[in-house]
């Protein structure tokens, strides 16, 4: 039987540096899996193939929704469309609500007039992007003022912020623990403003720049966690991304939003907030830009005839979250081309395998119980006894699951060739 994680999410990030942890176990964030509810009239075409993922969240946010009156006009129809795939919702209120006590009668309506309990609240979209720039100042005006309201319908409630376009140092310098903070108490209560940091991340063909902001972000919250109880400490989460906000084929195949690599990348994200205790991950989108390739198509879909075929992006998303289990297991150091992506509780494990090279097949070894010293396996830190031999083709993607003994029961297979004819993973 797998053991219990070691440690919780908040210890997690002030003990990263420590070398123990790469073959700890890590417990999963209950909202890791998200997705962005994005375009608001068109994601009901798909809303069954949505609910087949299991996603744990879905954010009703973006610069779309960053007006005072889509509140009173879509807000509860996406809200109930979240809840009808399974997820729980993240709600952005727009900062135009910040004053009169717009922010307080806008949860009243939600949460009171319409029942619709939401417990996640995110403020304001991208306050750094030129769509509707605010200063730092501003943002830490509307920041407290709308997370103050909320608290007072629902001190529980828990507020995400800033929703950066990207990791912005002018604004987290200032904003968390500055001259600008919005990490403290409100104001003779005993609940923070802040409880989860968020940004958004564009135009990237690894995961390696994402990493090193996450590492910075994370060195950042250490320090003021030190001063918050831990049932408190703040946490972070990547609330938009893609390989690119467009399609721009003179970057390569690389940067391409719909292709296998793409999908590939959206693995390794989630595999970033499972490793380093992310409350959530939402990429974007489920259908944005027409779904045909062009534009700004961030979508999880091709359309063609009407009808809506999977991506890449949707079946490596799927294969993770169908088969979610409870911890991050720690493990060896992934190699440049060959990834893993494990996970485990008491009902065995799902462990996620990635051959990112372009030609030429990879044998591995998966080894459960102790470190492979022969150079030649990936240790995972399951503390059963065991082993698993594989191999793996080129683009290809591999979804194993054990039971809690570490006898293989599914084997699943997805391709480049599967992802090019839009077919589904492969059991075998």
């Amino acid at each position: 039987m797998l053991k219990k994680s070691i440690l919780k999410v908040g210890l997690f990030h002030l003990l990263l540096i420590s070398p123990f942890f790469i073959y700890g176990q890590q417990e999963i964030s209950p909202y890791l899996f998200g997705q962005n509810a994005w375009a608001p009239n068109e994601i009901f075409k798909v809303e069954q193939q949505v609910k087949a993922v299991k996603y744990q969240v879905i954010r009703i946010g973006g610069n779309g929704y960053e007006n005072a009156g889509f509140v009173y006009k879509n807000a509860i129809k996406l809200i109930d469309f979240a809840r009808s795939v399974g997820a729980e919702p993240i709600f952005q209120l727009p900062r135009q609500l910040k004053d009169n006590n717009k922010a307080y009668e806008a949860v009243a309506y939600i949460n009171g007039t319409m029942k619709r309990n939401i417990k996640l609240w995110s403020i304001g979209n991208e306050p750094d992007h030129n769509n509707q720039l605010a200063s730092v100042e501003e943002v830490s005006d509307y920041f407290k003022k709308i997370s103050a309201q909320i608290k007072a319908y629902d001190s529980t409630a828990k507020v995400i912020g800033f929703d950066l376009a990207s990791y912005q140092p002018s604004y987290f310098d200032r904003l968390l623990g500055g001259d600008l903070d919005v990490t403290g108490k409100v104001a003779g209560k005993a609940y923070y403003f802040l409880d989860v940091v968020s940004f958004h991340g564009y135009k990237f063909d690894s995961v390696t720049k994402f990493e090193g902001e996450v590492d910075q972000l994370l060195a950042k919250l250490a320090k003021i966690n030190s001063n918050r109880s831990k049932s408190h400490h703040l946490s972070w989460a990547i609330t938009e991304f893609n390989s690119h906000w467009k399609v721009d084929g003179s970057l390569g195949d690389d940067f391409m939003p719909f292709n296998f690599h793409n999908g590939q990348i959206y693995a390794e994200v989630y595999d970033l907030g499972m490793r380093k205790g992310a409350f959530t991950i939402c990429p974007w989108s489920m259908l944005e830009g027409g779904a045909h390739r062009s534009g700004t198509d961030l979508s999880l879909f091709d359309e063609k005839n009407g009808q809506y075929l999977a991506r890449s992006n949707y079946y490596h998303t799927l294969l993770l979250a169908q088969n979610y289990r409870r911890n991050y297991l720690g493990h060896s150091p992934n190699s440049q081309n060959l990834k893993v992506v494990p996970m485990g509780d008491a009902a065995g494990m799902s462990i996620m395998v990635m051959n990112k090279r372009k030609t030429g097949s990879e044998r591995y070894v998966l080894d459960f119980e102790k470190p492979e010293v022969s150079g030649e396996g990936i240790f995972i830190n399951a503390n059963i006894k065991g082993k698993y031999k594989g191999k793996i083709g080129a683009q290809t993607t591999q979804m194993l699951l054990f039971d809690a003994k570490g006898k293989l029961t599914k084997k699943i297979n997805y391709s480049v060739k599967e992802a090019d004819a839009m077919m589904p993973p492969k059991e075998n």
